[in-house]
């Protein structure tokens, strides 16, 4: 996550990496598409796309499902192939599924230097104007009462600064993916937030999408980008799709936290501690080879929900899975159809 980040605003994009970026774009371009994009407005005036997709026909349905990304994310994650899409598999169960994109990923409105939508939100604009944003707009195009929610690692964050507000009452269950709470294991990334200070974002999407081959070979840029034990293949989709417009301000955001040690709002509020007072049903999920959420920090989250109905579960070759899991892996694993994604359908069906 903030590690990842850091290290694309680092390595900046020169006009080499911006070439093979493009070259590499197309190359890889993911061509699925939803049934249909819906638009959600802001109460601060931004856009914000929301990918459906629908049952199949006689498939009774079921309550509608939110799925939102991490930092620098995007919609593909849930939705990168036909072995790997967290959408289809819900809708299949179902569950209306709306892929949201975060405030300057996908098909939202981007962030600029210049004009209404400034290259510069922080993590309350998307727990505090977002989400909400997204959440109503499913309400009307569904008639339901509330959704299910599911937020991979920083989309997760969101759900706990929100699940504090009375934007709970909308979430019936929700699914956490990989989502940190304690930030001590990413220390030595609040180092370098003088250096993010030089630039307006940082080009993650183009560095990832330049190296795409190399992520299907290279063992370290797997471990940086937390795309380990994929299928053939599956590794250059991911760097060549998966990644987005990541403003520099959003990481100086990550780098207060991490210099914090825990999760914590704009004034102070300790929204681990705060943690205490939820009580939605909330299923967590996390890889046991993940260094960039790390376990110890999700399980952290975990043990300071107040929920009555809680459950964790850490994937891995040594907790009964035939596969290890890693950042990405638990949406992108090749064995994610029979080893994860029932375990968010099962528990969606509790409620």
């Amino acid at each position: 996550m903030a590690l990842f980040e850091i290290a694309a605003a680092l390595l900046g994009v020169g006009a080499a990496d911006a070439l093979l970026a493009g070259v590499f774009g197309r190359m890889y371009r993911n061509e699925r598409r939803p049934d249909a994009v819906h638009y959600a407005t802001t109460d601060d005036g931004w856009t914000l796309a929301l990918h459906r997709y629908d049952p199949p026909p006689g498939v009774a349905p079921r309550r509608p499902v939110i799925c939102c990304h991490g930092l620098s994310g995007n919609h593909h994650g849930f939705d990168l192939t036909a072995r790997t899409s967290l959408a289809r598999f819900l809708a299949a169960a179902g569950h209306p599924t709306f892929v949201l994109n975060l405030r300057g990923s996908g098909l939202s409105d981007r962030g600029h230097l210049r004009g209404p939508h400034r290259l510069n939100w922080k993590l309350s604009d998307h727990y505090g104007h977002d989400a909400p944003a997204a959440i109503a707009k499913v309400l009307e195009l569904t008639g339901a009462d509330n959704v299910h929610w599911i937020g991979h690692s920083m989309g997760g964050m969101l759900a706990y600064a929100f699940l504090q507000t009375p934007l709970a009452e909308k979430i019936s269950r929700c699914t956490i993916l990989a989502s940190p709470a304690t930030f001590d294991h990413m220390r030595k990334a609040g180092n370098y937030d003088f250096l993010l200070k030089l630039m307006p974002a940082a080009p993650v999407k183009a560095v990832t999408a330049s190296i795409a081959p190399l992520m299907e070979y290279v063992t370290a840029f797997q471990v940086v980008g937390g795309n380990r034990f994929l299928l053939p293949g599956h590794a250059a989709l991911s760097a060549a799709n998966c990644q987005d417009q990541t403003p520099t301000s959003l990481l100086l955001d990550f780098t207060r936290l991490v210099r914090a040690g825990r999760l914590i709002a704009d004034d102070g509020t300790d929204l681990l501690d705060g943690m205490k007072n939820i009580s939605t049903p909330t299923l967590f999920l996390c890889g046991s080879r993940d260094p960039t959420a790390g376990s110890g920090a999700v399980q952290a989250a975990y043990e300071h929900f107040g929920s009555a109905e809680k459950k964790w579960i850490l994937l891995g070759k040594h907790h009964g899975q035939a596969h290890d899991y890693d950042h990405m892996t638990l949406l992108l694993g090749g064995a994610v159809y029979e080893e994860v994604f029932p375990h968010i359908v099962d528990w969606f069906a509790k409620g």
